[in-house]
């Protein structure tokens, strides 16, 4: 069984010279920066999963500048969706035989925003439902896989509750970050 890599933005184009095929590559939050390398990644012959937020996706007007995932988030959560894929590159990445979309919320938010655990199962219920059915409003498609926002599993109150919505893969702390990768090569 082949590792899983955690891919954010990519920004550092000497993650191309990595053995990726040697990984399931994961890609999170659905940045922009991930579909503009999309012809790279395809040339990579492995699994590829695409973790979307549904409330997280551009609308069009894209940055030829991309940020990090933690800058982008905060434009994002500002109004600004520019470092996101929009709805048809989504589609477009749909094509590809080796590559999934999987769910990764609505809003991406921190699970510890909220103090009671009641608050948490509300949150994370009504997120879900969202979430799917935007998927299946603009995709026509209603993901099975799964990343948890922050890699927050709650200790597996969250797959508990994603178990009942038909979700069966999961995924969170257990993957590599690519950063790590390029770090243990180049340093």
């Amino acid at each position: 069984m082949k590792h899983i890599l955690m891919i954010h933005e990519v920004i550092d184009e000497r993650i191309f010279d990595l053995p990726l095929d040697n990984y399931v590559l994961t890609f999170d939050d659905g940045l922009y920066s991930q579909y503009h390398y999309r012809k790279e990644f395809q040339k990579v012959n492995t699994e590829k999963i695409y973790f979307i937020s549904s409330g997280i996706v551009s609308s069009g007007e894209q940055s030829d500048t991309f940020l990090t995932c933690k800058e982008a988030h905060q434009q994002a959560f500002n109004g600004d969706m520019s470092q996101y894929m929009t709805i048809d590159q989504i589609k477009d990445l749909m094509t590809d035989p080796l590559t999934s979309i999987g769910g990764h919320s609505h809003s991406h938010t921190r699970l510890n925003t909220f103090e009671r655990l009641k608050e948490k199962f509300e949150y994370i219920e009504s997120d879900t439902e969202t979430m799917l059915e935007w998927f299946k409003k603009n995709l026509n498609y209603i993901p099975t896989k799964f990343c948890f926002p922050y890699n927050e599993d709650m200790d597996g109150l969250y797959k508990g509750l994603l178990l009942k919505h038909g979700f069966t893969e999961f995924h969170g702390r257990e993957r590599i970050p690519v950063e790590k990768l390029l770090h243990d090569e180049y340093q």
